[in-house]
């Protein structure tokens, strides 16, 4: 894979994990998890990892690499998959989440890292 796919597969994963937010902030309020101290820390959680994305998409095009920024990336990834195993957000939900689970999977892979 090139750095011309690496840097498409980041750019969708960024978008991806945006449009994952706004479902995921829709669920959240509708789950039941609303009005609790664990609806504002799943925000956090999810709004946090779309700023990675972001950040590591960013770093990637200006220097080719994302060895500081994909392990944090994983890390918050591996976070929210244990809340929504632990508090179900819904079909939509679900479905932007495996949509980024697949990208990062294949960043990962790409970078030699298991997914």
């Amino acid at each position: 894979m090139n750095d011309k796919d690496l840097e498409n597969m980041m750019k969708n994963l960024k978008e991806d994990a945006k449009k994952f937010r706004s479902s995921f902030n829709a669920a959240v309020g509708k789950s039941t998890i609303r009005k609790t101290r664990q609806e504002k820390e799943a925000k956090d959680l999810v709004e946090l990892f779309q700023r990675q994305t972001q950040g590591m998409f960013e770093h990637f095009k200006d220097k080719k690499n994302a060895d500081a920024e994909l392990p944090a990336v994983r890390d918050s990834a591996d976070r929210i998959e244990k809340l929504l195993t632990t508090t179900p957000m819904g079909s939509q939900v679900d479905e932007d989440w495996q949509r980024v689970k697949s990208e990062l999977g294949s960043i990962s892979t790409a970078f030699g890292l298991k997914s």
